[in-house]
């Protein structure tokens, strides 16, 4: 059995990243789709209420149930979750708690700054995550996809 773990973080090239990456991947027998709300930082605590939060992920669910919906890939069960936090924390947390047999990430998210430069959240998943982490370069054919780890 076969489970990929895929963080969303809808930039542009997310869509792109994951069609890519499931061309290589073995048969899937489970994708678990996440987005977390990057509210992980103290320092928001006392300027975020409950109500934004809420509302956040709302919007949030929303869109990840249109953006799986959008992919053409193949996984015996697809599912989604919206969480909050800090990103790389809880994306280490589930990547390293025996559920999945793989990470599927893109280079870098919306905050690509430099084609060559690896983003925060996949430069640590890649040094910290017990399992393999795919990482898909940003507009780049299947053929540049690098299994690091």
């Amino acid at each position: 059995m076969f489970r990929v773990l895929v963080p969303i973080d809808f930039s542009p090239d997310a869509k792109n990243f994951v069609e890519s990456g499931f061309k290589i991947l073995p048969k899937v027998d489970e994708a678990a789709f996440i987005y977390v709300i990057p509210l992980g930082m103290k320092e928001l605590e006392d300027f975020v209420d409950t109500e934004s939060i809420n509302n956040a992920r709302s919007k949030a669910e929303r869109k990840l149930v249109e953006f799986v919906e959008s992919l053409t890939i193949k996984a015996d069960k697809i599912t989604q979750a919206v969480t909050d936090g800090d990103p790389a924390r809880v994306l280490l947390d589930l990547a390293n708690s025996g559920k999945f047999d793989a990470v599927l990430i893109g280079h870098r998210g919306y905050a690509y700054i430099e084609e060559f430069f690896i983003g925060s959240v996949t430069l640590k998943l890649i040094s910290k995550a017990r399992i393999p982490v795919i990482v898909v370069r940003k507009g780049r054919k299947e053929e540049d996809i690098l299994e690091m780890k």
